[in-house]
């Protein structure tokens, strides 16, 4: 895992996600409406049942990443669980502060570090959940464009190259867009390798490319089995946002006070 790139608008928000990983746990399964918690919703599998993104009917995205760069002495436990158990459990929650409760209640331990991103429009605001595998930390971010990298190598290095070939993509004139935002998850930085946003190592590349384009009406899902760079065929999936993601100042003000808070 993986590059993430949220690129909010005003009504809605258009997320890319690459998916690397070793090659020999293979590509997984497309992406299927599944009903979770009462709520329809959208995701891919690791052919275990855990996944890495999914999206449900109130257009809330949730999207996971491991977190390497760490020193913590813990992460030298043997892993117990695997982080894919993560979203199948949350995606039907449909607002932050639901997931903030079910993320405080649930038992995290024997998971290895994640960084776990959720997208919630109808509030304005990026979470991002952030697990050492010994202390919890949450991050509240503004309704802005954002990346975030992660390497089984280097975060820190996968940050810099990766960063600044995002920063340099702004410049193009249909940045923002869903064209731009797969020919960015799919570039390579001058030369593939283990640091271009599209990952290729002799035993660990990009398995699949998931894009998650919610408007006013509908969240779409498209989803590139393969490396992005060879434009692979996909699978697309649709369903109806069950209530306008539209928000009052106030109600957003009380909600990012409280998610502070925590």
């Amino acid at each position: 895992m993986c590059t993430l790139s949220v690129i909010p608008g005003d009504n809605g928000y258009l997320l890319g996600m690459n998916r690397d990983e070793r090659i020999a746990r293979g590509a997984g399964l497309p992406p299927q409406v599944r009903e979770v918690a009462g709520a329809r919703a959208i995701y891919p599998t690791d052919g275990e049942g855990g996944t890495w993104l999914g999206v449900n009917e109130h257009a809330v995205a949730l999207a996971l990443l491991n977190w390497t760069d760490l020193s913590s002495p813990a992460l030298h436990t043997k892993k117990r669980r695997s982080r894919g158990v993560l979203i199948p459990a949350l995606i039907g929650s449909s607002t932050l502060s639901a997931i903030q409760a079910a993320l405080a209640n649930m038992s995290i331990e024997g998971i290895l570090p994640f960084r776990l991103v959720g997208v919630f429009p109808a509030e304005r605001n990026i979470g991002e959940w952030r697990w050492n595998s010994v202390q919890r930390e949450f991050l509240l971010h503004p309704w802005e464009a954002r990346n975030w990298f992660s390497s089984s190598l280097w975060n820190t290095l996968a940050e810099h190259l990766r960063g600044a070939a995002c920063r340099n993509a702004w410049s193009e004139s249909d940045a923002g867009s869903a064209p731009w935002l797969r020919r960015l998850h799919a570039s390579h930085a001058d030369a593939s390798g283990a640091f271009s946003l599209c990952v290729h190592r002799p035993e660990v590349r990009t398995l699949s490319y998931s894009e998650i384009d919610c408007t006013s009406a509908a969240i779409r899902m498209k989803h590139f089995v393969g490396s992005l760079c060879t434009m692979p065929p996909h699978t697309e999936v649709e369903i109806d946002l069950v209530r306008d993601i539209s928000r009052s100042s106030a109600s957003a003000m009380n909600l990012e006070s409280s998610c502070r808070s925590v």
